[in-house]
């Protein structure tokens, strides 16, 4: 620090003037603006509760023409858009997508975002998922998840589109789905998830399977398309699929069987063509 600077730094250290300046502020003005403080800021809370309940039109008022000014100020209003990015799209075209949104721009005077997504995931079905952001001033960033199509489930004499999760896939036209897994059986949706994961075990295997019948609303039946019947057990699959996977692995092991019966721990019941029934062991 130079000398020049030491002086001014002592000289508001020791004035009089300044020294009761600072007293006074510290034990008499400080404390006195923090209570004007406080009680601006309660009365502004009892004012808002006040207006929330006896004025609610009022609020919502203000609260629109204050956005339309944040959103006009910021160029968020209805323009052209100079740029549009979208990635994660499969099935959607950019052409798709670009036309909802100058649809919505058209019908839309504050371009909200919300409304946008709502209009996109109404008129694309594939899309399960979807995120916009703006980059200023007039690009638009979009994200999207589509739908993963998995098996066609069957129930009431109706079949649908569905994916690993179970989420039905609004597309009526399952031609180009036909030779998809077929799922039948209540709730047969809502369990999918613990066959796809054990048919991504051994994938050689899996693309056998023909159809998946959920039992009882507690376990599966595998069909695979040579005409063999896998009984799953309630709990465990993983496991019982692992076994099921070596007996696989046997050369010759599944010529003549009609059913695999995995459903007792550590117990493997064959069933042939002939109606013979063997039991493997210790596999």
């Amino acid at each position: 620090m130079s000398s020049s600077q030491k002086k001014i730094h002592n000289f508001f250290l020791t004035n009089p003037f300044l020294r009761r300046a600072r007293v006074f502020f510290s034990r008499f003005l400080k404390p006195f603006l923090l209570k004007i403080l406080l009680a601006l800021a309660l009365l502004l809370i009892l004012v808002f509760f006040s207006l929330q309940i006896f004025k609610p039109d009022f609020l919502h008022k203000i609260y629109a023409e204050s956005r339309n000014y944040f959103f006009s100020q910021l160029s968020l209003e209805q323009k052209d858009l100079a740029q549009i990015n979208i990635k994660g799209n499969l099935r959607v075209s950019k052409n798709e997508i670009e036309a909802i949104i100058n649809e919505s721009k058209k019908n839309n005077p504050e371009f909200l975002i919300q409304k946008l997504i709502k209009d996109i995931k109404t008129k694309l079905p594939w899309i399960n998922q979807i995120t916009i952001t703006r980059s200023l001033p007039s690009g638009l960033n979009i994200t999207v998840t589509e739908f993963v199509p998995f098996a066609i489930w069957q129930n009431d004499g109706k079949k649908y589109l569905i994916d690993r999760d179970g989420n039905i896939i609004p597309f009526e036209d399952l031609e180009e789905f036909r030779d998809m897994i077929i799922l039948s059986g209540k709730g047969a949706n809502t369990n999918v998830r613990s066959i796809f994961n054990i048919f991504a075990i051994d994938p050689n295997l899996s693309k056998n399977v023909f159809s998946a019948t959920w039992v009882g609303d507690r376990r599966w039946d595998i069909h695979f398309e040579n005409g063999l019947l896998i009984k799953l057990p309630e709990s465990g699959i993983s496991e019982a699929w692992q076994r099921l996977i070596k007996i696989n692995n046997m050369p010759g092991s599944l010529l003549g069987l009609k059913v695999i019966d995995l459903r007792v721990p550590d117990k493997i019941y064959l069933e042939y063509n002939d109606s013979v029934i063997k039991e493997l062991k210790n596999l």
